[in-house]
C-alpha cells in the first residue's frame, strides 16, 4: 500500500489532467456501525486524490439518502428554498446548469460501494513520516508563562479545566504556522496575546520531517522548528530552525512554503476548529453558514476564487486583443504602400550598388598602398627585434658567465685570503717555536755552567762539615769527661728536635707546590663548566625558537609577512599605491619562493641570508625610489637588487642529484634568475648524508656543480657545506637560527612534522648537554675539595712546625745553663751548623739543577720537533697560497676576456636598439598615415572592401565618375533617394510583422488558457460531484453509529447545506426532523457526524476540534468520542487534536494510537507559582 504521505499535499495536484473520475477513490470501512455490534475494527484514512495528488475540495451537491435506510420512506427534503441570485457568465460556464449533479442516486451508490470496499483499499492506520506536529511550546502567551505540550502522531485528546491552556494550544498552532490573529477569534492582533505583565511572547511548533517527501531534508533534518515571536509594541517575526536548532530562515515566506508543502491549512475554519467556530458550527450554524464551512473546508471556494481570477485575466486579454487587431489593419495598409514604392525604386538598385562599390574601392585603395609601405617598415622592425633578442641572449649568457667567473674569483680570493692567513699563522707558529727552542738551548747551556759551579761549592762545604764534625766529637768527648755526659744528652735532644723541625720543613716544601697544581685544576674545571652552560643556553634558545615556530604552525596562524620587518606591510602598501615605478618592485623575495622539501628549510634560510628579505627592481630609478620609501619608514636591512637579464640556458648537474633550484618553486622568473646569479642555486647539490656528500665531492665534483650541502651528523637542523677546489676537499659548518621564522613558503603539514622532529632532537641534545654540565660541575666540586684538604694539611704542618720550634727553644734554654763551661764547643757547633746549611743549600741547588736540566733537555727536544713540524706546515701553506694565487690570476685573465665579450655584446645590443628605435619611429609615422587613411576610408565605407587585382586608384576613379553621372539622372526622375525609400519600407515591414506576431502570441496564449480553464472547470465539477456524494454517504453512515437516520441536503445552486435527522429508530417510516427540533445532545451528535463527513473529504493531514462534547450528555459524549476515534483510525496517517474539558477514560476505546494529554488545573498552577 502506498504511504499516506507519498505525495506532496497540494490542492493543485488533484487536477492532474490525466486523472479520470474513477481515480478519485474514497477508501472507507464497511458501511456498518462498529459501535452497534460492540466490536472495534481497524479503519483507514479517507482520501480524495488521483494517483499523485491529494484530496481537493469541491462545492456543490444535492440531497442524499442515508446509507442504511433499509425500506424507510425518503425523508422530507428542506423547504423554503430561496430564489438563487442571478448567475454571472463565469458561473454559468462553471456550473453548466448543474447537470453533473443530476444523478445523485448513482453517485451515492458509487460512494456507498467505495465506503464498503475501503478496508481492502487502505489497510492499517500508522503514523505519517512527516507533517506531524510533535510539540507546541508557548512562552508568555495569553495567560500562560510557559506551556509545553508533546503530541502523539495520530490521535490526541487534550483534557483540562478551564484556563489550563487547551484552547491556547490550537491558537498557538494557527499563529505559529502563519495564521492571522483574527482567524483564531481570540484577539484582533498579536499584541493582545502577550501575557499581562510581560512585553514579549513566543510560540514554538516542532514538525516531523521524514520520509521520501520531506521538506528540504538535507537542510532541516528530521524535524522543522517553527518559532514566532511578538511583543506589546506590535513587532513580530519568525525563526525557522533545523533539528539541531540552527536558524535556516527568518522570513514568513519560508513558513508559508512549509505549510503549503504539507497542506496544513491552518486558516481553514474546518481544519482547525477553534472554540468559537466549533460552538457555532456544531450548534448555531444556518444552512448558508454550514454551506460556507463546507466549501471552505473542502477548498472548493479557494479553487473557485482562483478560476475567477483566471477568467478576469482572459477578459482583459480579449479587450487588449481587439485594440491590437485594429492597429494591425492600419500597419498592414502602411506596409503594402511602402513595399510598392520600394519595388518601383529597385530598378536602379544595381547601378547605385556599383557606385557604392566604386566609392568604397576608391577609399580603401589608398589605404592598401599605405599599408604596403607599413608592412615593409614592420619587417624592418622585426629584423631589428630579432637582432635585439639575439644580443640580449648573448648579454645574458656573457653576464651569467661573468657572474660565474666572479663567484669563482671571489671563492678563489677567499681561499687565497684564508690560505694567507693560515700561512701567516703558520709562520708565526714557526717563529714562536724557534724563539722558544733557542731560548731553551741557551737555558740548558747556562744551566750546565751553573751545575758545575754548584758541584764545586758542594764538594768544598762537604769537606768543611766533616772537619767541624770531627772537631765537635773531640770537644764533646773532652767535655763528657769533665761534666759526666749531661750536656751531651741535651745536645743530642737538641739535634733530634732540629732534625724533626727539618723533616717538617721538608714536608711543607713538598706539600706547598701541590697547591698551585690543585688551584690550576680547579680553575680549569670551572672553565670546563662554561662551555656546557653556554651550549645549554644556546640549545635552550634553539628549542624555544623551534617550539615557537611549531606553535604558530599548529594554530594555523602563520602570517608570511611576520618573518620580515614589521613595517614591510606598510612598504608593500606604498608600493601598490605608488604609480611612479617603471616596473612594480618584487619582494620580499621569500614570499615568491616555495620550498618543496621542508627538511632543507633551516639550512637554505641560512645560506640565502639577507637575500630573502630583499626586493628586485629593473632600473636604477626604481631602486632609488624604493629605497626612499624604505628610508621614510626607517626600514634598514633589506637589499634592493637590479635584475634585467633573463637566463634561459642553465648549466645544471646530472638529474639524479637534487639541487637548490630543483627543490624550489618560483612565482616570478626574475627571483629565480637573481638567486641563480647570486647563490648559484642551479649548481649547488643537496645530499642529506654528509659522508655520501664528501664521497661525491672527493671523487671530483659532478659536472656543472660547485658545492654540496649536507645535514650535520649529530645536530638536527644544522648543515655542512662541502667544496672541492683543485682536489682540496674542505667543509664548513652551517649553523641556522632556530628562532628565525621561515621566510619561504612550504607545505604546512610537512613543516609541522619537521619542527616536531626538530624539537625532539633538540630536547635529546639538551639532555646530553645537561649530563655534560653535571659531569663538569662534579669535577669542580672534586677539585675544590682537594684544594680544601691541601689547605687543611698545610695548617696541620704549620702547627707541627711551630711545636717543633718551641721544643728547640726549650732545649736551648736548658743548654744555655751550661754555656760557661765550654764556649769552644758552642762555637764549633755554630760553625758546623753554618757549614751544614751551606752544604744543604748547595745540595738542594744541585738536585734542583739536575732535575731542571733533565726537564729542559726533554723540553728542548720537544721544541725542536715542534719547530720541524711547524716549518713543514708553513711550507705546505706557502704552497697552497702560491697555488691559490695562481688560480686567481688565471681566473682574472678569464674574467677580462669574458668582460670584453660582454661589453661587445652590450655595444651590439645598443646598436640594434638604436636601429629598432629608428625603424619604429619610421613605422609609427607610417602607421599614423595609415590610421589617417583608414579613418577617412571608414567614414566612407565602415567595412573594408576587396580591391580587384590590377586595379589602381586612377582606374577606379574613372569608373566612379561615370556611374555617378548616370545615378544623378535617375534621382531626378524618382523624386527621392533609394535609401529613404528602403528605410521606410523596412520600418513599415518590421512594424507590421511585430504587431502580427504580438496578436498571434496573445491569441495563442488566450486560447491555451481558455482550454486549460475549461479542463479545470470540468475537473472542478467532477470533484464537486464526488465530494458531495462522499459527504452524503459518510453522514448517513456516521448517523447509523447510534441508530439515527438522516439526510445531508447540499444545494449548490442556492449555496445551502441542510441537515435532516430522525433520532427515533422506531419511526422507520417517519419523516426526518430539522436539527432545530433536536435535543442538545442529538444536535451536537448530528453536527459531529456532519463534521466527520466533511473531514473525510479534506486532504489536510491535520484535524483540530475544540470542546466538541460540551453540550452532550454522557451517552452522546461516549458515542461521539468513539466515533471520532474510529474516524481517526480510518484516516490513515492523519493527526487529530481533540480538546475536551471532560475525562476520556471510561468512555472511549483507547489503544496505543491514542494519547491523552492532561493539562494542569490552573488553580494548581497558581499555587505552584506562589510556592516558588
Amino acid at each position: 500500500m502506498p504511504s499516506a504521505t507519498s505525495s506532496k499535499r497540494s490542492r493543485r495536484a488533484a487536477f492532474n489532467e490525466d486523472a479520470s473520475a474513477d481515480e478519485y477513490t474514497v477508501a472507507e470501512t464497511a458501511a456498518s456501525s462498529s459501535l452497534r455490534n460492540g466490536k472495534e475494527t481497524q479503519r483507514k484514512k479517507a482520501r480524495l486524490s488521483g494517483e499523485n495528488s491529494r484530496a481537493i475540495p469541491g462545492r456543490k451537491a444535492h440531497h442524499a439518502v442515508g446509507a442504511d435506510d433499509g425500506g424507510d420512506e425518503p425523508m422530507a427534503e428542506a423547504h423554503d428554498r430561496s430564489t438563487p441570485p442571478p448567475a454571472t457568465q463565469y458561473e454559468l460556464i462553471r456550473d453548466q446548469d448543474f447537470k453533473h449533479l443530476e444523478h445523485t442516486e448513482q453517485d451515492d451508490q458509487r460512494a456507498t460501494q467505495r465506503l464498503k470496499e475501503r478496508p481492502t483499499i487502505i489497510g492499517e492506520n500508522h503514523a505519517a513520516d512527516n507533517a506531524i506536529i510533535q510539540s507546541i511550546t508557548c512562552i508568555n502567551f495569553m495567560c500562560h508563562v510557559k506551556l509545553h505540550v508533546e503530541l502523539g502522531p495520530l490521535l490526541n485528546f487534550i483534557v483540562g479545566e478551564n484556563g489550563s491552556g487547551k484552547s491556547a494550544v490550537l491558537t498557538a498552532i494557527t499563529l505559529c504556522l502563519g495564521g492571522k490573529a483574527s482567524a483564531t477569534n481570540r484577539g484582533g492582533s498579536l499584541k493582545s496575546f502577550v501575557k499581562e505583565g510581560t512585553e514579549h511572547a513566543s510560540l514554538v511548533v516542532r514538525l516531523k520531517n521524514q520520509g521520501e517527501d520531506a521538506y528540504k531534508p538535507d537542510l532541516y533534518g528530521d524535524s522543522i522548528i517553527c518559532e514566532r515571536w511578538f511583543t506589546k509594541s506590535s513587532s513580530s517575526g519568525f525563526k525557522v530552525k533545523s533539528t539541531t536548532g540552527r536558524i535556516i530562515s527568518t522570513k514568513k515566506a519560508e513558513v508559508d512554503d512549509i505549510v503549503e508543502w504539507y497542506c496544513l491549512q491552518v486558516d481553514n475554519p474546518l481544519n482547525v476548529l477553534s472554540q468559537d467556530n466549533a460552538r457555532q458550527f456544531l450548534n448555531a450554524a444556518t444552512p448558508a453558514m454550514k454551506y460556507s464551512y463546507f466549501v471552505k473546508g473542502t477548498q472548493l471556494e479557494q479553487l473557485d476564487d482562483d478560476y475567477k481570477t483566471l477568467t478576469q485575466y482572459l477578459e482583459d486579454q480579449e479587450s487588449k486583443l481587439t485594440e491590437l487587431e485594429e492597429n494591425l489593419a492600419y500597419l498592414k495598409d502602411k506596409f503594402e504602400k511602402a513595399v510598392k514604392l520600394r519595388d518601383a525604386a529597385s530598378k536602379s538598385h544595381e547601378m547605385r550598388h556599383r557606385a557604392r562599390v566604386y566609392q568604397d574601392q576608391l577609399a580603401w585603395a589608398q589605404v592598401q598602398e599605405q599599408e604596403e609601405i607599413l608592412k615593409m617598415k614592420e619587417r624592418a622592425i622585426a629584423a631589428a627585434q630579432e637582432e635585439i633578442i639575439h644580443t640580449e641572449q648573448m648579454i645574458a649568457e656573457k653576464a651569467h658567465a661573468l657572474e660565474s667567473i666572479d663567484n669563482r674569483i671571489q671563492q678563489a680570493e677567499a681561499s687565497v685570503e684564508t690560505a694567507g692567513q693560515e700561512e701567516s699563522q703558520a709562520d708565526g707558529v714557526v717563529q714562536e717555536t724557534k724563539d722558544r727552542y733557542e731560548a731553551g738551548k741557551q737555558a740548558v747551556a747556562e744551566l750546565h755552567a751553573q751545575e758545575r759551579e754548584i758541584r764545586g761549592n758542594l764538594d768544598n762545604w762537604s769537606k768543611t762539615v766533616k772537619q767541624y764534625e770531627q772537631s765537635i766529637r773531640e770537644e764533646e768527648q773532652r767535655l763528657e769527661n769533665v761534666n759526666g755526659g749531661i750536656v751531651t744528652k741535651k745536645q743530642k735532644e737538641l739535634d733530634e728536635a732540629r732534625q724533626h723541625e727539618k723533616t717538617i720543613q721538608e714536608a711543607i716544601e713538598e706539600h706547598r707546590p701541590a697547591l698551585t697544581i690543585l688551584a690550576k685544576s680547579e680553575t680549569e674545571a670551572s672553565k670546563g663548566t662554561e662551555g656546557p652552560v653556554r651550549l645549554l643556553a644556546q640549545k635552550k634558545n634553539e628549542i624555544q625558537g623551534a617550539e615557537s615556530s611549531l606553535r604558530v604552525l599548529s594554530l594555523n596562524q602563520r602570517d608570511h609577512l611576520s618573518a620580515f620587518d614589521n613595517k614591510i606591510p606598510q612598504l608593500l602598501r606604498l608600493i601598490d599605491e605608488d604609480r611612479g615605478f617603471a616596473q612594480k618592485p618584487i619582494g620580499p623575495l621569500g614570499l615568491h619562493v616555495q620550498l618543496t622539501k621542508t627538511q632543507w628549510m633551516p639550512i637554505l634560510e641560512k645560506s640565502f641570508g639577507n637575500s630573502l628579505n630583499g626586493f628586485i627592481v629593473e632600473s636604477k630609478q626604481d631602486q632609488v625610489r624604493l629605497m626612499a620609501h624604505m628610508d621614510r619608514l626607517r626600514i634598514q636591512g633589506p637589499p634592493v637588487f637590479i635584475v634585467k637579464t633573463t637566463l634561459n640556458n642553465l648549466r645544471e648537474p646530472d638529474p639524479k642529484f637534487d639541487t637548490i633550484l630543483r627543490v624550489l618553486k618560483f612565482d616570478d622568473r626574475r627571483v629565480r634568475d637573481h638567486l641563480i646569479i647570486t647563490s648559484q642555486i642551479e649548481q649547488t647539490l643537496l645530499i642529506e648524508n654528509r659522508v655520501e656528500a664528501e664521497n661525491v665531492m672527493f671523487d671530483g665534483p659532478p659536472h656543472n656543480s660547485g658545492a654540496c650541502l649536507a645535514f650535520n651528523d649529530t645536530k638536527k637542523g644544522h648543515g655542512v657545506r662541502v667544496t672541492n677546489i683543485r682536489g682540496n676537499l674542505s667543509s664548513s659548518p652551517i649553523t641556522p637560527n632556530m628562532g628565525q621564522k621561515p621566510r619561504m613558503k612550504t607545505d604546512q603539514g610537512s613543516q609541522i612534522q619537521y619542527y616536531k622532529d626538530l624539537v625532539t632532537q633538540l630536547q635529546a641534545e639538551y639532555g646530553e648537554l645537561e649530563g655534560s654540565k653535571r659531569t663538569a660541575e662534579q669535577a669542580v666540586q672534586r677539585a675544590r675539595h682537594a684544594v680544601a684538604q691541601h689547605r687543611q694539611r698545610s695548617k696541620e704542618l704549620a702547627t707541627e712546625l711551630s711545636d717543633a720550634g718551641a721544643r728547640i727553644r726549650h732545649i736551648q734554654v736548658e743548654l744555655d745553663k751550661f754555656d760557661g763551661t765550654d764556649d769552644r764547643l758552642q762555637g764549633l757547633k755554630d760553625d758546623l751548623q753554618e757549614a751544614q746549611e751551606k752544604k744543604d743549600h748547595y745540595g738542594n741547588q744541585f738536585a734542583e739543577v739536575a732535575i731542571k736540566k733533565r726537564e729542559m733537555n726533554t723540553g728542548a727536544e720537544t721544541l725542536k720537533e715542534e719547530l720541524n713540524n711547524a716549518k713543514s706546515v708553513w711550507r705546505d701553506h706557502q704552497a697552497r697560497v702560491a697555488k691559490a694565487q695562481d688560480k686567481v690570476g688565471r681566473l682574472k685573465e678569464t674574467r677580462n676576456l669574458a668582460l670584453s665579450e660582454k661589453n661587445a655584446s652590450h655595444d651590439n645590443h645598443e646598436v640594434a636598439k638604436r636601429a629598432k628605435t629608428q625603424a619604429e619611429g619610421s613605422r609609427d609615422r607610417q602607421a599614423e598615415y595609415v590610421e589617417d587613411y583608414i579613418r577617412q576610408a571608414t567614414q566612407i565605407a565602415p567595412t573594408r572592401v576587396h580591391i580587384p587585382e590590377g586595379e589602381t586608384y586612377q582606374s577606379i576613379e574613372r569608373k566612379y565618375d561615370s556611374i555617378r553621372e548616370q545615378i544623378g539622372k535617375l534621382k531626378q526622375q524618382m523624386g527621392a533617394t533609394e535609401e529613404q525609400i528602403n528605410t521606410r519600407a523596412t520600418q513599415a515591414t518590421q512594424e507590421y510583422r511585430d504587431a502580427k506576431e504580438g496578436v498571434k502570441n496573445i491569441r495563442m496564449t488566450s486560447d491555451s488558457l481558455k482550454k486549460a480553464l475549461m479542463d479545470r472547470l470540468a475537473k472542478y465539477r467532477e470533484f464537486q460531484r464526488h465530494v458531495s456524494a462522499q459527504a452524503r454517504c459518510n453522514f448517513g453512515y456516521l448517523l447509523s453509529e447510534r441508530g439515527f437516520r438522516g439526510q445531508l441536503l447540499l444545494d449548490h445552486r442556492a449555496r445551502k447545506l441542510e441537515v435532516i435527522v430522525e433520532p427515533d429508530k422506531t419511526r422507520e417510516n417517519g419523516r426526518g426532523r430539522n436539527t432545530k427540533t433536536l435535543s442538545g445532545g442529538e444536535k451536537s451528535f448530528s453536527s459531529i457526524c456532519l463534521l466527520l463527513a466533511i473531514w473525510d473529504a479534506m486532504g489536510s493531514p491535520l484535524r483540530c476540534l475544540d470542546e466538541f462534547d460540551v453540550f452532550m450528555d454522557n451517552v452522546n459524549r461516549a458515542i461521539s468520542t468513539n466515533m471520532l476515534i474510529g474516524a481517526a483510525r480510518r484516516s490513515v496517517g492523519k493527526q487529530f487534536i481533540l480538546i475536551t474539558p471532560n475525562a476520556i477514560e471510561g468512555r472511549a476505546n483507547l489503544d496505543k494510537d491514542v494519547k491523552i494529554i492532561r493539562l494542569t488545573d490552573p488553580r494548581q498552577q497558581r499555587i505552584t507559582e506562589m510556592i516558588h
